[in-house]
């Protein structure tokens, strides 16, 4: 699969039917748990949030580069934590003072990654999901960028920023299964992306399976701009 942006009119009418989309019914479950490690799937499928679970929020940054779909995501520092090392959406713990979780999303890119939000236009949201090993309630938000932003990466929390190519890099044809093993020496054969270098799995991976199923929609419908 693949999707040309040719023009500014083939660029806005793909994010217009890609906004529409995201107000459709999303697979949700169904696709987080074809990204989930084996002992997370029965989880998902539960759908259980206990009540002294946390809230945060992610955001995904959509933009034409080199006129294909781009986003990016970050390789988060080692620190004592259950994401320390791994590649991260942006985005983070709801503070009080955010309005809302959209507002979180991108408070939290801002200071990750330096992103200006009065360029960025949210489009929509996935499903929101539980994450048990951090105890996280995810709520990932879709942000339209008209160019490539100018990317000031935290070096407090960030290592690098890695930039993907969409439909080039990320399918179900190029999935990959990997053995992560932990502090404590428990390992787990988990599913993912191989992504500048790194492996990409857990909840960001999750996120990414639902999105994968959002944009094959909107690029296999047809139009009079689409390139395949």
């Amino acid at each position: 699969m693949n999707y040309i942006f040719s023009s500014e009119a083939n660029t806005k009418d793909f994010f217009r039917r890609l906004k529409a989309e995201l107000l459709s019914d999303l697979p949700g479950v169904d696709a987080h748990v074809r990204l989930a490690p084996e002992m997370r799937a029965n989880d998902l499928k539960i759908g259980v949030t206990p009540d002294h679970a946390l809230e945060s929020a992610v955001l995904i940054i959509l933009y034409p580069y080199k006129k294909r779909l781009y986003t990016a995501v970050i390789l988060r520092n080692e620190y004592e934590g259950a994401h320390s090392g791994q590649i991260s959406l942006p985005g983070g713990k709801t503070e009080e003072s955010d309005i809302n979780f959209e507002h979180t999303a991108m408070r939290e890119a801002e200071e990750e990654i330096g992103i200006i939000p009065s360029t960025m236009e949210v489009i929509g949201q996935l499903s929101r999901f539980y994450v048990r090993p951090s105890n996280f309630v995810i709520y990932p938000f879709i942000a339209y960028c008209s160019q490539r932003p100018d990317f000031h990466p935290d070096a407090t929390e960030v290592q690098r920023i890695i930039e993907i190519d969409i439909f080039k890099e990320i399918s179900f044809e190029t999935l990959v299964y990997k053995t992560i093993t932990f502090k404590n020496n428990m390992q787990l054969n988990a599913p993912g992306f191989e992504i500048g270098g790194e492996f990409m799995w857990g909840a960001t991976a999750m996120i990414f399976s639902e999105l994968i199923h959002v944009l094959k929609n909107v690029a296999e419908k047809p139009t009079n701009t689409q390139t395949d």
